[in-house]
């Protein structure tokens, strides 16, 4: 994942993997035409599946994921992400399950997403895990 970014630094990075209790398999710097700088990031994590493209490492978790990118958009609210305009979408995205690290007892390591609706406006898709773990799929920038 690209995350494009004026304020992080890569000692960020390194805090938020550590509280997420991650691993980098690719941590580098890039330029950025949308802000100061960009890292491109691949994390190491605890699913039981291997990351997607190839090699004998553990992907992330989504709940790993979500830490990460937690901790790093409290930092820079703006930060832009394939995934995520900014911290206000990346958290209305995840129905707020990161603002604070979530408690490694409250992580899975594989969410079986259920589609539980549609918003009235059709704008947005819910998909929603047993534990009660919320997923939104749709723009956000055409929900304002």
């Amino acid at each position: 994942m690209r995350m494009h970014t004026s304020f992080l630094e890569t000692s960020d990075l390194y805090r938020a993997a550590r509280i997420a209790g991650v691993g980098f398999t690719r941590l580098e710097t890039k330029g950025s035409r949308k802000r100061e700088r960009a890292f491109d990031v691949i994390l190491t994590g605890s699913s039981p599946r291997n990351q997607n493209f190839g090699g004998e490492d553990k992907a992330a978790t989504w709940d790993e994921w979500g830490v990460f990118l937690g901790v790093l958009f409290g930092i820079d609210p703006n930060a832009v992400t394939p995934y995520y305009s900014c911290g206000e979408d990346y958290h209305w995205q995840t129905a707020n399950r990161f603002v604070t690290p979530l408690p490694v007892s409250e992580r899975h390591t594989q969410h079986r997403w259920e589609f539980s609706g549609r918003a009235a406006t059709g704008a947005y898709a819910v998909h929603e895990c047993k534990c009660g773990a919320l997923m939104r799929r749709g723009n956000f920038a055409d929900l304002g």
